[in-house]
């Protein structure tokens, strides 16, 4: 067993083991023991860590029996991974393909299918190519919803909402872990049960993210050290440049006080400290409010991702025309370092878009020419996931070009075409030559020009979007700016060229 040595605390995304077995059942009890010592080292339950042990033992067993001719002499490899939220087993061969397609079967009628469904939270499975198949079994902390918390002694907020006395004092400071179910009320009040992300609505689950170092958040208090506004930056991952300013809210009850730009300034002077280069932000487009606000604090417009957010995903109060589209967003970066010389190699399609984006966020960059016999890809693509079920979305970014990226990027749009995923949203890195020279192939998969996000893939990306059979409706768009609808008529145009509905 080769297994990282690990702080017990430390709640990145981490593999704590990486095990490789001969497909053989007299083994299996030895991976089965990795997994239960290993989770119930890292913080996992009895009952959780019993759950994730049936489910490994149902995924090794259907290799060890199915993936390899009787006389054949194979392998798998099994990984244990801890991340701030849950726990991840990924069991990965190079043996016979068999239907995975039964792990997401609504219905399975495989009775271990079903006992890997019973015993997890999520079930991934996807082919590799060359490189064989992988299935990964996702078991969740045991968060309590905010849901199940005591809120006997909270004030219920009526329709009509009476605004706090003027003289009231409100601080402002970064937030604590333990403050979590006070912040998960502030949401409710400000959304109800429609923000898009969960983990807010989890305070355990959200203060492992804080501790982790994913989420930093800034917060205003009142008098009575209840949260009563919150600006979060979050990173995707432990190694990212840049973070995403996002679950602004302000208590109904102390709106007009300037509260969001004076927390969007200290949070700016947070993330400097801590390294960051800049933020970039997802605005609505149901109003141009938030849009306003983005640009009075200095973001510039860099791109709109078309139908982003699930319809449920609006404000708590407010009322629509269009109710059952999802959502557009508005693309926004600002920088909180002074920019680092980047050469960029741009697609010849977008060109001119691109370098007005430049020419818009004042970032200057050197253009080069890719010459396709100088591009030299890997020989395994890495496209790291980020996959959110309760938004039928994907983010996927591109680490690494292979000689096989064309093949893998359309074996994962498949699968999550099947998984029911409405939106893939694709990031490739312009400081790599292979995205101006593969972007026209990507491109014939209906991904479209979407935008640019600076410093976000260790240097600015292009950003692209294909759209799973979903309605879009331009004029449900509302614009702020001349030069935001100058992109925005670009991107749906784009959308026009590449993706018609049904």
């Amino acid at each position: 067993m080769d297994s990282d040595t690990v702080d017990k605390d430390k709640v990145d995304k981490e593999t704590l083991a990486s095990l490789k077995f001969k497909a053989e059942l007299k083994l299996l009890p030895i991976v089965l023991r990795a997994v239960r010592d290993v989770a119930c080292r890292y913080g996992l339950d009895e009952a959780s860590v019993r759950d994730l042990e049936l489910a490994t033992e149902e995924a090794c067993h259907n290799v060890i029996e199915h993936a390899y001719e009787p006389g054949e002499e194979g392998y798998y490899q099994v990984k244990i991974h801890r991340e701030p939220t849950c726990f991840r087993i990924t069991v990965r061969d190079q043996g016979m393909p068999f239907n995975l397609q039964r792990l997401n079967d609504e219905e399975p009628s495989d009775i271990g299918v079903k006992l890997m469904r019973a015993c997890t939270d999520e079930i991934r499975s996807k082919y590799l190519g060359k490189r064989g198949k992988v299935v990964e079994l996702v078991k969740n902390f045991p968060f309590e919803s905010v849901n199940n918390i005591e809120t006997s002694n909270t004030k219920s907020l009526s329709s009509e909402v009476e605004l706090a006395p003027a003289s009231e004092k409100v601080i402002l400071r970064m937030m604590r872990p333990d403050e979590t179910v006070s912040l998960a009320r502030l949401i409710y009040r400000v959304y109800g049960y429609t923000y898009p992300h969960e983990d807010i609505y989890y305070p355990e689950k959200f203060a492992s993210l804080i501790e982790s170092g994913l989420v930093t958040s800034c917060v205003a208090v009142n008098e009575q050290d209840e949260i009563i506004g919150h600006l979060g930056v979050f990173l995707e991952t432990p190694e990212d440049h840049v973070g995403e300013s996002a679950l602004a809210a302000v208590d109904p009850r102390y709106r007009g006080r300037g509260l969001f730009p004076r927390m969007k300034k200290m949070m700016m002077e947070e993330v400097v400290s801590k390294g960051l280069l800049g933020l970039y932000s997802r605005a609505v487009t149901v109003h141009v409010a938030s849009q306003k606000s983005n640009v009075k604090m200095g973001a510039k417009e860099t791109g709109f991702v078309l139908a982003h957010s699930p319809p449920t995903a609006i404000f708590k109060k407010m009322k629509t025309e269009i109710a059952n589209i999802r959502r557009t967003v508005a693309l926004f970066y600002v920088p909180v370092a002074p920019d680092r010389e980047q050469t960029v190699f741009l697609p010849n399609t977008h060109r001119e878009i691109i370098n007005k984006i430049y020419k818009h966020t004042e970032l200057p960059r050197v253009f080069k020419q890719a010459d396709p016999a100088k591009v030299d890809l890997a020989p395994h693509s890495h496209i790291h996931s980020h996959i959110l079920p309760e938004m039928a979305s994907a983010f996927l970014r591109v680490k690494e070009f292979g000689v096989d990226f064309i093949d893998e990027l359309r074996l994962q749009v498949q699968d999550l075409k099947e998984r029911k995923i409405e939106l893939i949203v694709l990031d490739l890195p312009l400081k790599d030559p292979g995205t101006a020279i593969l972007c026209p192939e990507i491109e014939k998969m209906n991904f479209f020009f979407c935008g640019i996000m600076p410093e976000y893939l260790d240097g600015d990306s292009i950003r692209l979007q294909h759209l799973n059979n979903v309605a879009f409706d331009p004029e449900s768009v509302d614009v702020y700016s001349e030069f935001a609808q100058e992109i925005f008529n670009y991107v749906v145009g784009e959308w026009k060229n590449h993706y018609r509905a049904g």
